[in-house]
């Protein structure tokens, strides 16, 4: 019989507990270490003091506190595994109704938890956390990028509230044209000429009102005349430019990851009329290996668009809303995937006017074709298949070929 260690880690931002135990959980060390080289160091002179055949780490997912120990373990080809903090809670409480919480405890209830389900933990696959970390920052950008765009908005309601009724402010002409002339009164002072190289000099999408419709618009405008919102104008384009070429940066960046490591995959799923390229490479990053899932329904419980359920005895059994305890990141990608295949894909266009028809609301509709969405991507991910559909069926199925 092998000799297996099980060794729960407690991770704060600064330290770190760890628990060894064997599989009679007798603990064979147990020792507080600082989070830098030097506690590293000292870990791993502890652990091969060690007598064993394998072992196996686990610890919580904490954010970011976690990763520079994981990468370290890995580094140093040891087993080890990031566990969603909500399995180890559960797992607590069900093993003991004591309240007892210090880190020490902690430590030894993730040690417990990776004996009892060592088989059931992927200990194999190396989660890519700095991509999915850029990926998600992509998302915050994209919040910023909303917020100074209404901003943007805010302020030009009060120098030029006609421009934005007339054309997009948001071109790259019109957003330099802004920066010259952050307002009614100093683009009343440009000369149309001026403002006609300034059109034609700049890339990006036309405006669709000419220099000498600009200028009189200007004229006619409510605009106030007031230098310091002209000043404020000018620094918020400036904060939104730099914005989005980062987040053209980081597109890049994610496009070649995307054609280096997931390319099948990426083409898979794109197949699905409606998932556009940006929610598939977020969804491709979020899930990592599709394999790390049993099951569509695991999928589901990681993403949280599973339903809660509230059982007493055997009377009431009531299913109640989604669980949301999965990847939010994720929850909102399905989400946004389902509301593009539900306006560009018949297939699941039908399902939902059906869902509609029952009875059920707009967002619980939503809720099933994405549900039904993850069911398709995962048998589709899972047999490398892409999406196609019977033209004469009433109801298109899916075909894997």
């Amino acid at each position: 019989m092998k000799n297996l260690l099980f060794a729960g880690i407690d991770v704060s931002k600064d330290s770190f507990d760890i628990a060894v135990i064997n599989q009679n959980k007798k603990i064979i060390m147990q020792n507080k270490f600082e989070m830098n080289l030097n506690g590293f160091k000292e870990l791993s002179k502890k652990v091969g003091k060690l007598t064993y055949d394998d072992i196996f780490f686990v610890m919580e997912s904490t954010g970011v506190y976690h990763l520079n120990l994981y990468f370290f373990l890995i580094d140093n080809n040891l087993q080890a595994a990031v566990v969603n903090p909500l399995l180890i809670h559960n797992f607590a409480k069900s093993s003991s109704l004591r309240k007892t919480k210090t880190d020490k405890k902690d430590a030894e209830t993730i040690a417990d938890f990776a004996l009892a389900n060592h088989k059931n933990i992927d200990f194999t696959n190396k989660i890519d956390n700095s991509i999915r970390s850029i990926s998600r920052e992509r998302d915050n950008l994209a919040k910023n990028v909303g917020r100074l765009k209404t901003e943007i908005k805010n302020v030009l309601h009060v120098l030029f509230p006609e421009l934005s009724n007339h054309t997009n402010v948001f071109t790259k002409t019109m957003l330099s044209l802004l920066l010259k002339a952050p307002g009614r009164f100093p683009i009343m002072k440009l000369r149309t000429q001026q403002i006609t190289r300034l059109f034609d000099k700049t890339r990006g999408n036309k405006v669709k009102i000419t220099p000498r419709e600009l200028k009189t618009l200007a004229k006619n405008s409510i605009g106030i005349k007031d230098e310091s919102l002209e000043a404020v104008l000018i620094l918020k384009i400036k904060r939104l430019l730099f914005i989005l070429d980062q987040i053209d940066d980081i597109n890049n960046h994610l496009q070649s990851f995307v054609k280096e490591h997931l390319q099948q995959d990426f083409n898979i799923i794109t197949s699905v009329n409606g998932i556009g390229e940006t929610t598939a490479e977020k969804f491709l990053i979020e899930i990592g290996d599709i394999d790390n899932f049993k099951s569509h329904k695991q999928l589901r419980a990681y993403i949280g668009t599973d339903p809660s359920i509230k059982q007493s005895g055997s009377s009431i059994h009531v299913k109640g809303k989604i669980s949301k305890r999965g990847n939010s990141y994720l929850r909102k990608t399905i989400w946004q995937m389902a509301v593009g295949v539900i306006r560009c894909c018949d297939y699941f266009a039908e399902y939902f006017h059906k869902k509609i028809c029952e009875g059920k609301k707009y967002k619980q509709a939503v809720i099933a074709v994405a549900n039904k969405l993850i069911k398709t991507l995962y048998a589709m991910l899972k047999n490398k298949t892409c999406f196609k559909v019977k033209n004469n069926a009433k109801l298109i199925n899916v075909i894997y070929s």
